[in-house]
């Protein structure tokens, strides 16, 4: 698949195991509120520099309901992303320019495989500018939907 491969585990690819794992939700970056329709609110940690989006969830143990992870990117196009080296499940909801959704893929299991070539790619079917990572089950719990506004 053609494309920059990011989240979740995407990106510049390791093998190496993680040293010790956090046993809360402890975020690695800037966390910002983003608004969902019916005016829920959750506090996502935005995923901004190259680095920090290759590393995206990888060896994090959990997600907390209330709790998100925000991939920023500089222009619109497809965005594949893997579940390389992730510990839990996830929903990933993809958005435009204008912050719609564009789609969304629930419940990705993580790849236990210790080669990334072997992962399944979701998403970036269309073009985005943004992706949130939520716990799984969480984008149906909140009724999201291909065409939903947010707000961040």
């Amino acid at each position: 698949m053609a494309g920059l491969l990011l989240g979740c585990g995407g990106g510049a690819a390791t093998t190496g195991e993680a040293s010790s794992s956090p046993a809360a939700w402890e975020p690695e970056g800037r966390v910002i509120p983003l608004t969902l329709p019916g005016d829920v609110e959750l506090q996502v940690e935005l995923r901004q520099s190259p680095d920090d989006q290759a590393r995206g969830m990888m060896f994090r143990p959990q997600l907390p309901p209330d709790k998100g992870m925000l991939f920023v990117f500089d222009r619109q196009q497809p965005r594949p992303f893997w579940m390389f080296q992730t510990m839990v499940p996830l929903d990933m909801i993809w958005f435009d320019d204008n912050k719609r959704v564009v789609e969304i893929q629930q419940n990705a299991p993580p790849c236990g495989q210790r080669d990334f070539r072997n992962c399944p790619t979701y998403g970036g079917n269309q073009p985005s500018t943004y992706v949130l990572e939520l716990a799984a089950g969480r984008a149906a719990a909140y009724d999201l939907k291909v065409g939903d506004q947010v707000e961040f």
